[in-house]
């Protein structure tokens, strides 16, 4: 039983995967026109299932089968993807939530409460720097001050909203937690633990922490060829001790990690020493008391290089999250799915940021991974077996069947 295909759900991750700007990969991101169609034809495919459908003010796709009475089951992820990505990233979790519904359906299973499935606006942060977006606005929270974030082409947030007739003044609108009792998000693992140990399903028990900066240094731009290199206050070499010391911090914790994804020179010229540097900081870690150690710790240091340098440090905190513990009921929820489909599993905590963290705030919340080759994920090389996609779909509607009866 455990090794049967789903052969529905493979060809919805094919016809999924068609919604993207041309070039390798899939690129779909927050906003655009190849989402706008993706929720379109997800839309039909609800339609078919006897589920309604819309749009929140928040650009949630939201799809309800009205049954029972309650709070609702909710399940879902992101259809939202990073440039040339791949196809099973946040989309899978949507589609195997889908073919749950469908499974469910078929087997004439009547929930006592509803059940909703959701795929979240904006969670790669790609294309504004608005990380968790919808599922944020979906949970209340105030996301009206993201709205002057421009993409590279000068676009702002609140102008690519206006294109799909929705004002960012009025995200708040798509606040619906209130009417939830519990979220289940299924991911592919974007790492290599479940591979390397042959096993088929991760149970997710808490979400890292994380927080991120953009940080400006600033120096003395001049002639590379006639300034004695001791009178030199160069931004570049002083923010790459930066970069090396931040990297070192995180190494100091086996609970951490850091990573510098974008790094900016200006004036950017062969014979000119950099003024300005400008990178991005990523910190994370499984405990707050880790994350809140090595974050103290890259500011003090990067304080001291610059002193050491004689330049000019800014840095602007762009975001901030806790870490989220998942809910033990939903944990034992897909731990007894899992026995049922006859899939072995392991608890895991997951070292990437999803959804689920900002539902796990308020809302009973729980997660299961499956299986990624090679552990590649954020790539056109990113593969997820059909065996262990529809595994996963099958543990996914088991542990719907369980929380919502």
């Amino acid at each position: 039983m455990s090794d049967a295909l789903e052969p529905e759900l493979d060809e919805d991750i094919a016809e999924l995967a068609g919604f993207s700007l041309s070039g390798e990969g899939v690129t779909r991101l927050a906003w655009t026109e190849e989402l706008r169609a993706a929720y379109q034809w997800l839309g039909g495919k609800c339609e078919a299932l006897d589920l309604s459908w819309q749009i929140d003010a928040a650009g949630n796709f939201v799809a309800k089968w009205k049954a029972g009475s309650g709070p609702a089951t909710l399940v879902g992820s992101h259809v939202d993807s990073v440039p040339s990505g791949g196809r099973y990233d946040g989309a899978l979790g949507v589609l195997a939530g889908l073919h749950a519904i469908r499974l469910l359906k078929r087997r004439g299973f009547s929930p006592r409460r509803p059940i909703w499935l959701i795929a979240f606006m904006d969670e790669e942060n790609t294309r504004f720097n608005s990380a968790l977006f919808g599922s944020r606005a979906f949970c209340g929270e105030d996301v009206t001050g993201m709205g002057e974030r421009r993409d590279a082409t000068g676009v702002s947030l609140a102008e690519a909203m206006r294109a799909w007739d929705r004002e960012i003044a009025t995200a708040s609108e798509a606040s619906a937690v209130a009417a939830v009792g519990r979220f289940v998000e299924l991911h592919v693992e974007q790492g290599p633990r479940l591979e390397q140990q042959g096993l088929q399903i991760g149970v997710v028990t808490s979400i890292v922490g994380m927080v991120g900066y953009r940080v400006e240094v600033s120096g003395e731009a001049n002639h590379a060829g006639t300034t004695p290199m001791d009178l030199r206050r160069d931004a570049l070499s002083g923010a790459a001790r930066m970069v090396l010391a931040i990297r070192d911090i995180a190494r100091s914790s086996s609970d951490a990690t850091s990573n510098v994804g974008v790094i900016s020179v200006t004036p950017a010229s062969s014979n000119v020493i950099p003024g300005s540097c400008g990178f991005t900081i990523d910190l994370r870690a499984g405990q707050d008391d880790t994350l809140a150690r090595i974050d103290a710790a890259c500011r003090e240091k990067l304080q001291r290089i610059a002193s050491d340098e004689g330049l000019a440090l800014s840095l602007t905190e762009t975001y901030r999250m806790a870490a989220a513990p998942m809910s033990e009921h939903v944990i034992g929820a897909i731990e007894a799915a899992s026995q049922d489909e006859g899939a072995s599993s392991v608890r895991l905590p997951s070292g990437a940021g999803h959804d689920a963290m900002v539902l796990a705030r308020y809302v009973p919340t729980g997660m299961l991974f499956v299986p990624s080759q090679n552990g590649m994920s954020h790539s056109p090389e990113e593969f997820t077996t059909p065996a262990d996609a529809g595994r996963g779909a099958r543990v996914l509607a088991r542990a719907l069947e369980k929380i919502s009866s």
